[in-house]
């Protein structure tokens, strides 16, 4: 009887053994797409990934802060960010605003275009954002 159990046993482990080589190529080549898919990606993202910097010094400063509507879709608040070129940089902090980054308008612009947003409850400036430009009236800028 004590034969069977060493001969199954050994059956086992010769079956694991062909088995190991495959499973670690298999474990290399996923490691191996997993950084290119991540290295891609970074490459894709280029000058507007912004989230490539979040929590880092010397990212961009989201010059706007903005609370969510408790009921703000998902579609609106990406289909705003579309249209106007701003990003979420930031968010939530203790207050539950998020910082936006609008790359393109001055900060009135950013102010008076995020404040119609029906995805916002409330906007207003960031104090704390060093990259808030002085405010211009629209149609005075040289």
């Amino acid at each position: 009887m004590s034969a069977k159990p060493a001969g199954l046993i050994d059956g086992a482990a010769r079956w694991i053994n062909s088995k190991a080589a495959f499973v670690l190529a298999f474990m290399l080549v996923l490691a191996g797409l997993t950084m290119a898919l991540g290295r891609t990606a970074a490459t894709f993202a280029g000058a507007n990934g912004h989230s490539a910097t979040r929590g880092a010094t010397g990212g961009p400063c989201g010059e706007v802060l903005a609370w969510f509507e408790p009921d703000a879709r998902l579609k609106s608040v990406d289909d705003f960010l579309t249209q106007f070129g701003a990003t979420i940089v930031g968010g939530p902090d203790e207050e539950g605003a998020y910082q936006l980054h609008f790359g393109a308008l001055s900060l009135d612009d950013a102010l008076r275009v995020s404040t119609h947003a029906p995805a916002f409850s409330r906007t207003r400036a960031n104090a704390r954002c060093t990259a808030a430009e002085p405010s211009v009236p629209i149609g005075n800028a040289s």
